[in-house]
């Protein structure tokens, strides 16, 4: 021990560096957001391609990844209600054994003798652990930052908001060149490397009061009246969510109009991801100008405007431009969906919050998904005039919705819901 003159002890610098370092865990949040994207990202970017080359019909294709949809929506709620619940912390569980279920369910696909309906079967299996992850890796990190690790949340994201750009590129290349086994190598690798992360982190208990409110989390249909307003405006979410997915998967019909191919289809993707990431990166810094609130209207704002310009764009590049606006609709309204349940949701149905936020996109996503195939008879033009009606039905909500508080509505001397 070194002491200062006068006797006095000083204090070990190292220590108290090394004390930093153990209590922020960006690094390891980044790793795990960066490989559950990238596998996840892959997964469902080439799910159509893979199950059509396996020899699923087309409707078989559309059932499955419909199936996947609602299934996520269905069981997000059901796994933060147990996490929510549970006295002990509960979290890393959960996500290394969905994790391991779709490493399962991509391993069964190199048996050459599984029969081709039960491996499409367990394809949808992986895609659907991928989704009901998505709340789970968002609460993780509020849970670590309640008990005073520092986490940086806009950074991990951004990173992973990257690795869905690449690995798009990467497994794109890969299928085209080797083959759609190697994809399925790649998304195994990428799921075992997300498990070693969530390996890495420290031991953690519940705080004392959230254990203590955990006898006071609601239920999941009394989370609905107990946060009215809150879960009103994540009806306006699920028509954003509507717009986005219905724009993003029938790209190739809008493109299609203009001269476009899937080549015009990968690059309009790729711009808008990588328009989107350095925001979601540098989302901690965007929050110290932007209220929750505000950052949920300009995204949906941004959702309408670019809803209405692709109704009249005339050119690809003007495609490739508008794919620009995703910096201020999708990299806005992921990262806020976060922070905005935090706000809205009591600790005690903190996973819940998340899990009803991403729960409501997914399903707006599925339902897009839907419309559009449904519209696409009569139309590209019915696709854009049904996105600018969605988009701005999603606006209207949410501007009429995000100011509102549901805290008042909450009744603490027996615990229960209203």
């Amino acid at each position: 021990m070194s002491f200062r003159r006068g006797g006095e002890s000083q204090p070990q610098p190292s220590a108290a560096r090394r004390d930093i370092r153990m209590k922020n865990l960006t690094l390891r949040y980044s790793i795990t957001q960066f490989t559950f994207w990238a596998a996840s990202t892959g997964a469902a970017s080439f799910a159509t391609t893979y199950l059509l080359n396996c020899g699923i019909s087309s409707g078989a294709v559309g059932a499955l990844l419909a199936a996947a949809g609602v299934l996520s929506c269905i069981t997000q709620p059901v796994l933060a209600g147990i996490a929510d619940k549970s006295r002990r912390f509960q979290l890393l569980k959960m996500l290394i054994g969905m994790t391991f279920v779709g490493v399962v369910s991509f391993c069964i696909q190199l048996f050459p003798s599984v029969p081709v309906a039960l491996a499409g079967i367990c394809y949808m299996v992986g895609v659907w652990s991928s989704d009901a992850m998505i709340p789970l890796t968002n609460a993780l990190y509020i849970s670590y930052t309640e008990v005073g690790f520092q986490i940086n949340y806009g950074a991990g994201r951004g990173i992973g908001s990257a690795a869905s750009a690449i690995s798009s590129l990467v497994l794109g290349y890969v299928i085209a060149q080797l083959g759609s086994t190697w994809m399925i190598l790649l998304l195994i690798g990428f799921r075992l490397l997300c498990i070693l992360s969530l390996f890495g982190y420290p031991k953690i208990e519940k705080p004392k009061a959230e254990q203590s409110s955990t006898a006071h989390s609601c239920s999941i249909w009394a989370f609905f009246f107990r946060y009215r307003w809150y879960c009103a405006s994540l009806a306006g979410i699920l028509f954003l969510g509507m717009y986005h997915a219905m724009t993003e998967n029938y790209l190739i019909a809008i493109l299609g109009r203009l001269g476009g191919d899937s080549s015009h289809v990968g690059t309009a993707l790729f711009i808008s991801a990588m328009a989107g990431a350095p925001v979601i990166f540098c989302f901690q810094r965007v929050r110290k100008l932007l209220s929750n609130t505000r950052l949920l209207k300009i995204a949906a704002c941004s959702f309408l405007l670019k809803a209405v310009l692709f109704y009249f764009a005339k050119s690809i590049g003007m495609i490739y431009l508008l794919q620009l606006l995703q910096s201020t609709s999708y990299a806005f309204l992921a990262p806020t969906q976060v922070y905005y349940a935090q706000a809205k949701v009591r600790q005690a149905d903190m996973v819940k919050g998340q899990a009803f936020s991403t729960a409501a996109y997914a399903l707006g996503c599925s339902a897009g998904n839907f419309t559009g195939g449904q519209l696409l008879v009569f139309g590209v033009d019915a696709i854009l005039i049904a996105g600018i009606i969605m988009a701005l039905i999603g606006t209207i909500l949410l501007f009429a919705t995000v100011t509102k508080s549901d805290f008042r509505n909450e009744v603490t001397a027996n615990g229960k819901c209203l």
